[in-house]
């Protein structure tokens, strides 16, 4: 009787094993795709119009697809998904719950910042989509958002390719803008036009009145204002009415000035070690400071209850203010549109105390426009103009060259001098005599010789207005005939006062002296 085994051979018992793990696989991927869903629909814009090759992408991971050339997409998406983003270049992403829904159709919107936004170009606007020329604009609420006292400061950080430099931190001090290099005419500065007029000052501008800056750094864009115009054109247009309710607003700060780090001096005890280290190069015999400085001085000195004068902390105005302060009035209807403007801008120095800097500026503005024709749709006749009012007064320390330079002497003082005397004036010649000083008498108190000079005791008072007029004459729609006239003035006035003063050997002055001078354009 032939015997019959029951089993599987090692081989038949390696492909049982195999066949079951395809089974679990399969099973797996048949969880898997239980647990996706697929979801269409089609992508239009706002006049029903497909949208291709726009994107969908299952919100927070990378799951996505774009449409077809008819608007149509499909997406297999987790059932966790919740949320469909639909996006496309210059139209506004939308997003959409999923739900239960498997067929989802959306409808994008046209983006109007970047798209039909516009941009000065000399001859007149020009959408920014369609601009090809290099400029560059900056509205005027970024700038506002920076608070800052000029309009060229926030413009630092906004305007890449132009060089904004200031030639000094004193307030109310002017920049120097480089925007094409130095060009042939023996300047480098832009030729600014605010408004239309050729020629102004954006010093004189509050941010909360400036609508847009547009510069044009390429020859092209400025061939209009010929050679004046060769190194670059900076276009300021001040804020208009729009038509609606009556807008009133308000801008305005407050703040405190600090110095980053000051400047590290040489106290008293470290100068006398300089002094005699020089000396002894010199191959000269050191100084004999006990005889040299009066008694109580030294022995201040020497038992360090006394460091010595730092001229830089005295002169130091610590928390110096700087404010803000711009009220807008704006209104008008489809015939007519106004703007009326006011600002205070003030700000302190944080170096020269007593005399510390001091700049103030008000600024007075007012746009309206008026249709005086209309046909149809579009404005036949229009009529506007802008007028421009700034005052500010500014008074400084001494910035020039190291013979007339406040900050060059307070660097270099001699700390052995004190400040100010038992009665609270400055020390000066006289109570170096009375202490019994016995060395070269032509060092003198720096800080004294700032609070007590014209190079402290100044002011200048500056007037500028500019204004146009336009005519705008619109026979057929977007064939436009305009006349702009243009009229800009200013005036001018310093004052300075140098007192009576006997601070040092060769500073001795005997008599008051009064300057005066004032000018127009």
């Amino acid at each position: 009787m032939k015997q019959i085994r029951l089993g599987f051979s090692p081989e038949r018992e390696w492909a049982g094993k195999f066949l079951s793990m395809a089974l679990l696989m399969v099973m797996f991927t048949g969880m898997a795709f239980a647990q996706q869903k697929t979801i269409s629909g089609k992508v239009t814009d706002e006049t029903g119009a497909p949208v291709p090759g726009a994107t969908v992408i299952v919100k927070g991971t990378t799951t996505g697809t774009v449409s077809d050339f008819d608007g149509k997409y499909s997406i297999n998406v987790p059932s966790t998904a919740k949320v469909l983003d639909f996006s496309f270049v210059g139209m506004k992403t939308q997003e959409v719950v999923i739900g239960n829904q498997t067929n989802i159709s959306v409808k994008l919107i046209s983006e109007v910042i970047g798209i039909d936004e516009v941009v000065a170009i000399g001859y007149g606007v020009q959408k920014k989509k369609l601009n090809t020329g290099a400029t560059i604009q900056v509205s005027g609420d970024n700038l506002q958002k920076l608070s800052t006292t000029n309009a060229l400061t926030a413009l630092q950080s906004q305007s890449p390719g132009v060089e904004i430099t200031q030639s000094s931190g004193q307030p109310g001090e002017g920049f120097k803008v480089t925007i094409r290099g130095l060009g042939t005419i023996g300047t480098s500065a832009p030729l600014y036009v605010i408004d239309g007029v050729a020629g102004g000052d954006i010093n004189a501008f509050n941010t909360a009145d400036i609508e847009s800056i547009d510069v044009l750094k390429d020859a092209a864009s400025a061939a209009i204002y010929g050679a004046r115009a060769a190194n670059g054109v900076v276009l300021v247009t001040t804020k208009k009415g729009k038509a609606g309710r009556l807008q009133l607003t308000y801008d305005g700060y407050y703040g405190v000035q600090y110095a980053a780090r000051m400047p590290s001096l040489l106290n008293a005890k470290e100068y006398m070690s300089m002094m005699d280290e020089t000396r002894f190069n010199e191959a000269n015999p050191t100084y004999d400071w006990a005889n040299i400085l009066p008694t109580p001085l030294y022995n201040s000195i020497m038992d360090g209850s006394w460091q010595g004068t730092n001229w830089m902390k005295e002169a130091y105005n610590e928390a110096a203010p700087t404010q803000n302060h711009a009220v807008n009035l704006s209104g008008g209807n489809d015939q007519s549109k106004f703007a009326l403007g006011f600002s205070y801008t003030s700000q302190e120095g944080i170096l020269g105390k007593p005399v510390q800097s001091q700049y103030d500026r008000y600024t007075a503005r007012i746009n309206s426009d008026h249709v005086l024709l209309k046909v149809k749709d579009f404005d036949a006749i229009k009529i506007g103009e802008t007028l421009n009012f700034n005052y500010n007064t500014k008074s400084g320390v001494a910035i020039g060259d190291i013979y007339w330079n406040s900050i060059h002497n307070l660097l270099v003082g001699n700390p052995l001098l004190p400040a100010y005397d038992a009665e609270g004036n400055f020390y000066d010649y006289d109570d170096k005599v009375a202490n019994g000083w016995n060395f070269d008498g032509n060092t003198g108190n720096p800080l004294a010789a700032t609070a007590l000079s014209s190079q402290g005791l100044n002011l200048s008072k500056n007037y500028g207005l500019q204004s146009s007029a336009y005519l705008e004459i619109q026979p057929i729609k977007d064939l436009v005939f305009r006349s702009q006239f243009g009229f800009k003035m200013s005036a001018s006035s310093y004052r300075s006062y140098d007192g009576i003063r006997h601070l040092s050997n060769n500073t001795n002055v005997t008599m008051d002296n009064v300057s005066q001078s004032a000018g127009s354009g």
